[in-house]
């Protein structure tokens, strides 16, 4: 029978909180961090790696916090400690990188090697990034997301070579470390504003400069993202198509794709001629302009006739269809002023549109006045007519 020792969980030498303690889930071939190091990213790198070992409370045995065993740690609870970090951080440096490095026993050693090597001098570097927040600037193309993450970046790279100064005698009373970061806080707040796209949302901007107590850089930013979504609204809104087309169902004699109308019974009054009525009579209404130097029926001598004075023989079989889309085609393109006074000068026989009656037109006329809207818009093939490419 087991006894009360024998049958209890064993104490851990370490507690969970601790520096030294390594629990069953850390192992050597752990990924720390997305990130591998290359020839030129040793800043990001570093502060990915910072991160995860935080996370772990293992960064003091790199920073040098931890210089030494500290009871009840013995030394091959170091040496198992170094050789978990060393394989972190072999883990996350590329190939080409690697091969360059000599076998190491402390990673601290190798922490400032790498340093050394692939970190670049301050003064520079400082001068670097504070230039390109100076030409950091939001584009006309620019989501103000992507502007401030820009930004941000910037902000975090220039934190990591010019940090918050922190009292270190630990007697301060004054909140420096809180004077600092209001300080900091109000530089990014005009850093940020400085660069925004001035001509949509300027307004807001000055809006923001304005008030009393400046806000904080994460109420401009938000102020600048609902201003960006109603400027968004709004030109959707007002985004409407410029071209209106439209079909005009008309007696003409045209023979229209899939809709066809039998006129051989009809009959005209007029010219006693079949295949239209007194309504669709161009002896009676006078002839288009589309008919050319073509002759006229020549019963009853229309003044709107014209005369064969081109020599041309005449070719009574031309499709009525294609005909009358020419006529459309030049209804169309002529100015709506244009077509009014030839509506008007005719006499109320004719109207500009074909399909309308003078009657409906007169009442069209009265509506919109002398300003009517150009016929460019609304020129298309009726129903009854042929397609005017074919």
């Amino acid at each position: 029978m087991p006894t009360e020792e024998e049958g209890s969980t064993p104490t851990p030498k370490f507690d969970y909180t601790s520096p030294f303690f390594l629990g069953p889930q850390d192992r050597p071939g752990d990924f720390i961090t997305p990130v591998r190091l290359t020839q030129n990213n040793y800043e990001e790198w570093s502060n990915a790696v910072r991160l995860a070992l935080r996370a772990r409370r293992k960064y003091v045995f790199v920073d040098g916090t931890i210089k030494a065993p500290v009871p009840p740690c013995t030394e091959d609870d170091w040496l198992t400690l170094h050789s978990m970090i060393i394989s972190w951080l072999l883990n996350v440096i590329s190939p080409d990188v690697k091969q360059t490095l000599s076998h190491y026993e402390d990673p601290r050693r190798l922490w400032n090697d790498l340093k050394e090597r692939f970190a670049l001098v301050d003064g520079p570097k400082i001068h670097q990034v504070k230039t390109d927040l100076a030409k950091c600037v939001q584009t006309r193309g620019m989501a103000v997301g992507t502007y401030y993450a820009k930004l941000q970046n910037l902000w975090d790279e220039l934190n990591n070579y010019e940090p918050l100064i922190r009292c270190k005698c630990g007697k301060c009373t004054c909140d420096v470390l809180g004077q600092h970061e209001k300080r900091r806080e109000s530089e990014h707040l005009h850093q940020f504003l400085m660069g925004i796209y001035s001509d949509f949302f300027g307004s807001t901007r000055s809006q923001l400069l304005t008030q009393p107590d400046l806000p904080t850089l994460n109420r401009a930013y938000k102020q600048m993202v609902q201003e960006e979504r109603v400027r968004g609204i709004v030109q959707t809104q007002e985004e409407k198509p410029e071209v209106m087309g439209f079909a005009v169902r008309t007696e003409g004699k045209g023979a229209g794709r899939g809709i066809k109308q039998d006129k051989s019974g009809l009959q005209c009054s007029y010219c006693k001629f079949s295949g239209h009525d007194v309504t669709a009579c161009f002896e009676l209404h006078g002839y288009p302009d589309w008919w050319g130097d073509r002759p006229s029926l020549g019963i009853k001598g229309a003044g709107h006739s014209r005369s064969n004075t081109s020599g041309l023989p005449s070719n009574p079989g031309v499709s009525r269809g294609r005909s009358m889309a020419k006529a459309h085609a030049a209804v169309a393109a002529e100015p709506a002023g244009k077509t009014l006074q030839q509506g008007e000068s005719s006499g109320g026989q004719s109207t500009p549109l074909p399909g309308f009656t003078p009657e409906q037109w007169s009442s069209l006329v009265s509506l919109f006045g002398n300003s009517l809207p150009t016929n460019d818009r609304m020129a298309g093939p009726s129903l009854e007519e042929a397609d005017w490419n074919g």
